[in-house]
């Protein structure tokens, strides 16, 4: 037996402890399909890299621990280890951390230094996600915010590699403002620009346009009416000037209707609705909105039954 595979059998058969599956039947390590992770499934494990007895189907897929689409060596280090109570199996990267009824509406933003980044919602599939989202089921009043817990932490992806950090290892405060929008995910079919134009709509059909920006949403974007109500950072709500915001289809190549407030990478900071040089915070930022329109969509008409 391989030198490496040798010392990670070693490793479990010096303890008994076994780690059960989380009341899954189909779980990660739990190659055998007897509901846990013992030194069975890690010999099975070793017997598949040296070739001696293959894996297959669903006991395949649950060799393969850190998903990497290989079962290797490194699968087999992992599940010794965990069996140990050393290490854990990481997260699905395919799982989303949050799950939404309605849609995804997250806060972009990223400061003057690109410091405090978050270019993604909580809904999508195997992307890094930092921020508090909101799940838009109806008309109403909602808020998206970022904050220095939601920054730092881990997520299915891992940490947020656009953070700044300073001598004593303290997350910088946010300083200035490159980008803030907010993206709600999946009401758009992506036929209306943002100025009016029409569009090719080449948005793909499906049933996750909630979560998955380039799904086919519902709306054109001129039924509905979005507006700014405030804007806080640490708490504080500062000025803006609502005549410099804009909606709609801005993006023009997915499913979001988004609010711009600020965007320096394709405009300037005169164009933005706040004072980007000034903004500045510690621990988190805000947007409020409202919005309507979504309710009359969201039943069969008559029109949609009969013409």
């Amino acid at each position: 037996m391989n030198k490496l595979i040798m010392t990670a059998v070693s490793l479990i058969c010096a303890c008994s402890i076994s780690a059960y599956a989380d009341g899954a039947s189909a779980a990660k390590g739990d190659v055998n399909g007897d509901g846990a992770v013992t030194i069975t499934d890690v010999s099975k494990i070793a017997a598949h890299i040296k070739t001696k007895k293959m894996i297959q189907g669903e006991s395949l897929q649950n060799a393969d621990v850190n998903y990497d689409g290989k079962v290797n060596i490194s699968d087999l280090s992992l599940t010794a280890a965990y069996i140990k109570g050393k290490k854990t199996f990481p997260d699905d990267p395919r799982i989303a951390d949050e799950t939404f009824k309605g849609y995804d509406a997250f806060l972009m933003f990223a400061d003057g230094s690109m410091n405090w980044g978050n270019w993604n919602g909580q809904g999508y599939y195997s992307a890094p996600s930092f921020g508090d989202d909101a799940d838009i089921t109806n008309d109403g009043v909602y808020s998206v915010s970022i904050t220095k817990k939601s920054i730092t932490a881990k997520d299915d992806t891992g940490t947020n590699p656009s953070l700044l950090y300073g001598s004593d290892g303290s997350l910088l405060p946010a300083k200035g403002c490159t980008m803030l929008c907010v993206d709600i995910t999946g009401l758009l079919d992506g036929t209306l620009a943002a100025d009016g134009s029409e569009l090719e709509g080449f948005l793909k059909s499906g049933n996750d346009a909630n979560v998955n920006k380039h799904v086919k949403g519902k709306f054109r974007g001129d039924e509905l009416n979005v507006t700014v109500t405030g804007i806080a950072i640490d708490g504080n709500y500062i000025e803006f000037d609502p005549s410099k915001i804009r909606y709609g289809n801005l993006d023009e190549e997915d499913n979001c209707y988004r609010i711009c407030i600020a965007d320096l990478l394709s405009g300037s900071a005169e164009d933005a609705a706040i004072d980007t040089g000034n903004l500045s915070f510690k621990n988190s930022i805000t947007v409020e909105f409202s919005i309507s329109g979504i309710d009359k969509n969201e039943h069969t008409s008559y029109d949609d039954i009969f013409g």
